[in-house]
C-alpha cells in the first residue's frame, strides 16, 4: 500500500506541471458526458412530444439535439488537439528529467543496468505514465461522470421496451481515405524522428565514458531537448488532421443517428410508434453499463503504470556525481596516488594499497596482464569509481586537487574500443572541442596520422560514419578518437589501449607526435605492446593487487632504475 501510495504521489506530481491542459481534457470528458445524459432525456422529451403531436416542441428539441451534437464533435476536436500536444509534452519532461538524471549517474550505479533496460524504462515506461496521466484519469472521471448521471436520470424516467437501431454509412470511411494517407505520411515522418531519438539516446547511454570525460553531459541534454522540439512540432500537426478525419467519421454516425431518430419521431408523431421514454432508456441503460465496462478495461493500464513509476523511480534514485563547479585551469599538471585501495566486492581487492607519482608532461605506461586492474586504476583517476581507501591528486606545483567529477575536465581520454557516434567525422572531432577552428581539427587529426586518410576520401571530415563508426576500419576509428581527445588540449591525456588496433609503425608515429606535443600533456598509456614503452618516461607494472615503477633513465642505453 505504501509503494501504492508513493506512485501514485509521484504520478501527480509528474502531472502538476500540466494541470491547465488536465483541467481541460478532464471538464471536457465530464461534459461529453453530461451531454450523453442530457440527449437521452431529450430524446424522451422528443418522443413524447412526437406522440402528442406537438410539432413545435418536437422541431425545437431537434435543433438542440443536433446542437449538443455539433458541440460534442467540436468538444471532443479540441480535446483531441489538446490531449494530443499534453501527451508529447509530459513524455518530454519525464524524459528529459530522467536523461539528465543518467547523464548525471555515478558510473558505479549506472553499469548496473543494461543499456536496452534503461531504453526500455525511458520509452516503453514513460509512455505508460503518460497513457494514464492523458487518457486513463480522464477517462475515469468521464466515465464516473457519465454512470451518476445515468442513474440520476434513470430515477426520473418510466421503464421503457424497444430497441434503436442506428446504422452507420460507409460514405465517411471513404471521405476519411484523404485523411489516413495525410496520416501515414506524418506516421512515417515521426517514425524517422523517433528512430533518431531513440538512437540518440541509446548512443549517449552506450558511450557514456566519452560523454563524463568529454564534460559533455549539458550539451548532450541540450541536443535532446532539440531533437523534443522537432518531435512536438510534427505530433502537433499529426494531431490536426487526426482530429478533423475523426470527426468525420464521428459526424457521419451522428448523421445517421440524427436521421433515424429523427425518422423514428416523426412516425411517433403519425400514431404509429409509442412509447416515448424508450428510447432514452435504452441510451442510459447503456450509459450505465458502458462505464463498468470502461473501468474494467483500464484496470490493465493502471497496473501497467504503477509498475512503469516504480521502475522510473529507480532511476532517480541514483547517486549523482556530476557537478557545475568549473575546475580551474592547468597549462601542466601531475598525478599522485597515495596509498589507494579499491574493491568491486568487499574483500576481494583489486588494487590494493597503489601508490604512483606522475609528473607533469610525463608519459607513463600502465602495463600487466588482464584483469588486474589496469582500466580500475584509470577509471580512479576519472573520477567514474572512488577509491576505498587512500586519496589521489592532480598536482600543479605545490598545489594538489581531489580528483572529482570536476576534475575530468583537465583530461582527454580515448578509452577501449569504438566509441565513435554516428554522424559526420567532423561531428566526432568536435565532441573533443566544439568550438575548435578548421586549422586545429587539421592539426589534430595530423598527430593522430588520421589525415591522409581521411582527406583521401572525397567527402572529407564531411563523411557519414553509421554507428559506432560503420563505414571505417578499427585502427581508423581509433586514429580519429585518438584525434578528438588530442583536440580536447588537456593537460593530462589517457590512452587505454587506444593503439591496439594499429600497426607498429603507425603506433609508434602516433606516440611519437604525442610526446612532442606543445605544451606535452601527461600521458597514461595502457598497453600490451613494447614498442610503446620506448616513448615512456615511467612504466607501472600492476602484478598481485600492487604496483610497480620502472623509471627510464637513459633510453639509447637501456639503463633503467627501479623505484
Amino acid at each position: 500500500m505504501k509503494k501504492l501510495w508513493t506512485s501514485t504521489k509521484w504520478i501527480f506530481g509528474i502531472a502538476k506541471p500540466f494541470t491547465k491542459y488536465l483541467l481541460i481534457i478532464i471538464l471536457a470528458g465530464a461534459g461529453t458526458s453530461l451531454i450523453n445524459v442530457l440527449r437521452a432525456v431529450l430524446s424522451k422529451q422528443l418522443v413524447d412530444a412526437a406522440t402528442s403531436q406537438q410539432l413545435q416542441i418536437v422541431f425545437q428539441l431537434i435543433v438542440i439535439i443536433a446542437a449538443t451534437i455539433i458541440t460534442e464533435l467540436i468538444v471532443k476536436a479540441i480535446v483531441t488537439l489538446v490531449s494530443s500536444k499534453c501527451n508529447i509534452k509530459i513524455s518530454n519532461n519525464i524524459q528529459q528529467q530522467l536523461f539528465s538524471k543518467v547523464m548525471k549517474t555515478k558510473w558505479s550505479e549506472f553499469t548496473r543496468y543494461h543499456s536496452g533496460d534503461v531504453l526500455t524504462r525511458m520509452t516503453s515506461d514513460v509512455d505508460a505514465i503518460t497513457n494514464i496521466i492523458t487518457s486513463t484519469i480522464p477517462t475515469l472521471v468521464s466515465l464516473t461522470v457519465l454512470l451518476i448521471g445515468s442513474f440520476i436520470a434513470f430515477l426520473f424516467l418510466d421503464p421503457v421496451l424497444g430497441i434503436l437501431l442506428i446504422v452507420l454509412s460507409p460514405i465517411t470511411v471513404f471521405l476519411s481515405k484523404y485523411f489516413s494517407i495525410k496520416l501515414k505520411k506524418f506516421y512515417l515522418k515521426f517514425q524517422q524522428i523517433e528512430s533518431k531519438y531513440r538512437s540518440f539516446i541509446n548512443e549517449s547511454i552506450q558511450n557514456m565514458v566519452v560523454v563524463k570525460t568529454f564534460c559533455l553531459e549539458q550539451k548532450n541534454i541540450s541536443t535532446l531537448n532539440n531533437i523534443q522540439n522537432e518531435r512536438t512540432s510534427l505530433t502537433v500537426s499529426k494531431a490536426k488532421v487526426s482530429a478533423l478525419a475523426n470527426s468525420i467519421l464521428i459526424s457521419g454516425f451522428w448523421i445517421n443517428y440524427f436521421l433515424v431518430f429523427g425518422w423514428g419521431a416523426l412516425k411517433l408523431y403519425n400514431n404509429t410508434i409509442t412509447f416515448g421514454s424508450l428510447t432514452a432508456m435504452i441510451s442510459l441503460i447503456g450509459n450505465i453499463q458502458g462505464p463498468f465496462s470502461g473501468m474494467a478495461m483500464l484496470l490493465p493500464q493502471v497496473v501497467a503504470a504503477i509498475g512503469s513509476t516504480e521502475r522510473l523511480q529507480e532511476l532517480e534514485g541514483l547517486d549523482i556525481d556530476y557537478s557545475d563547479t568549473r575546475c580551474r585551469e592547468l597549462k601542466a599538471a601531475g598525478i599522485v596516488y597515495e596509498n589507494v585501495d579499491f574493491s568491486y566486492e568487499k574483500g576481494k581487492p583489486i588494487l590494493k594499497n597503489i601508490s604512483a607519482n606522475i609528473e607533469p608532461g610525463e608519459i607513463a605506461a600502465l602495463v600487466g596482464p588482464s584483469g588486474e586492474g589496469k582500466t580500475t586504476f584509470i577509471n580512479l583517476l576519472l573520477a567514474l569509481l572512488y577509491p576505498d581507501k587512500g586519496k589521489i591528486f592532480i598536482k600543479d606545483n605545490d598545489d594538489r586537487i581531489n580528483v572529482s567529477s570536476s576534475t575530468r575536465q583537465l583530461i582527454s581520454y580515448v578509452p577501449q574500443g569504438n566509441t565513435l557516434f554516428s554522424g559526420t567525422i567532423r561531428d566526432n572531432l568536435l565532441f573533443g572541442n566544439p568550438e575548435a577552428a578548421e586549422e586545429e581539427i587539421d592539426c589534430a587529426a595530423k598527430a593522430a596520422s588520421a589525415y591522409e586518410f581521411i582527406k583521401s576520401n572525397p567527402e572529407g571530415f564531411d563523411k557519414v560514419l553509421g554507428e559506432r563508426g560503420v563505414g571505417i576500419s578499427e585502427g581508423q576509428a581509433q586514429r580519429i578518437a585518438i584525434a578528438r581527445a588530442l583536440l580536447r588540449k588537456k593537460p593530462i591525456l589517457i590512452l587505454d589501449e587506444a593503439t591496439s588496433a594499429l600497426d607498429a609503425g603507425t603506433e609508434i608515429e602516433v606516440l611519437r607526435a604525442i610526446k612532442n606535443l606543445k605544451p606535452a600533456p601527461t600521458c597514461i598509456i595502457i598497453t600490451h605492446r613494447t614498442a610503446a614503452l620506448k616513448i615512456c618516461d615511467k612504466i607501472f607494472r600492476i602484478r598481485d593487487n600492487n604496483i610497480l615503477t620502472q623509471q627510464r633513465r637513459d633510453e639509447e642505453m637501456g639503463n633503467v632504475s627501479y623505484i
